[in-house]
């Protein structure tokens, strides 16, 4: 009996020591990593599911130091219109400002004033905006909500993003390194094939519906022009609304 504990305490002392060696291996790693100015790789743990769930949530209007609410418009007239808009109003320079403001201006707050002065049937008009600053970058998603009669609601989402210390404009391959940009042009393929699929389902069943072109150049990484960044995740938005009437929209999301 008295051998038996004397062999389970000798084992217990073994296991310890291997533990405290991996211990001691572990750090000794991780320390040279630094030294050499190694970052480890953190791993892919955002919910995209839910992220895409949660996307028409984060456009509540928040403001910032080079974002703030420039029109705040809830316009109602019986039988003819509906508004809720708030227009954001950019502050980083001058020419950013003048550029992304005039823009701003031409595409929404003219929408606005279209819809006031022109409208021939009953129309709801809903603008909104998220932004945020991540890493130096100035990130800006306006959406407008559209629905004009019997018409499909329309969806158009535009986006703005520059680095406050260049003050020039971000392109998105800028935020993708190198390595991960094959992995997730081939995310974006799967993706839109994915809802290709899903349209000729609902396309059988006798029913219209938007459909993408899966050969579009648009689908291709480099080209994508409507991106969001917030908390380092990177959102790639296909806002089909933007060039026809429909809500139609596709998200790739990815950590950067």
């Amino acid at each position: 009996m008295i051998y038996l504990r004397g062999k389970r305490n000798i084992i217990l002392i073994a296991v310890g020591v291997i533990l405290v060696i991996s211990i001691i291996v572990v750090v000794f790693i991780a320390l040279s990593s630094a030294e050499q100015g190694e970052i480890p790789v953190e791993p892919e743990n955002i919910n995209v599911e839910e992220l895409e769930m949660q996307f028409t949530n984060i456009f509540n209007n928040e403001e910032n130091e080079n974002v703030t609410i420039m029109y705040h418009i809830e316009r109602e007239e019986t039988g003819e219109y509906t508004i809720n808009a708030d227009i954001p109003y950019v502050h980083i320079s001058n020419e950013i400002d003048n550029k992304i403001n005039k823009e701003i201006n031409d595409i929404f707050v003219n929408e606005i004033v279209k819809v006031i002065n022109e409208n021939d049937s009953y129309t709801v008009l809903t603008i909104d905006f998220t932004s945020s600053i991540n890493n130096n970058i100035i990130s800006l998603a306006i959406r407008c909500i559209l629905k004009e009669g019997n018409n499909a609601q329309r969806t158009i989402i535009k986006t703005y993003n520059y680095n406050l210390d260049t003050n020039q404009e971000v392109d998105i391959l800028e935020l993708i390194p190198e390595e991960k940009r094959e992995s997730l042009q081939e995310e974006i393929d799967k993706k839109i094939q994915g809802e290709i699929k899903k349209e000729q389902t609902i396309i059988d069943q006798g029913f219209n519906v938007y459909r993408r072109d899966p050969d579009s150049d648009i689908y291709i990484l480099e080209n994508a022009t409507e991106f969001y960044v917030k908390d380092n995740i990177l959102y790639i938005i296909y806002s089909y609304g933007n060039n026809s009437y429909t809500s139609a929209l596709d998200l790739i999301i990815t950590k950067i």
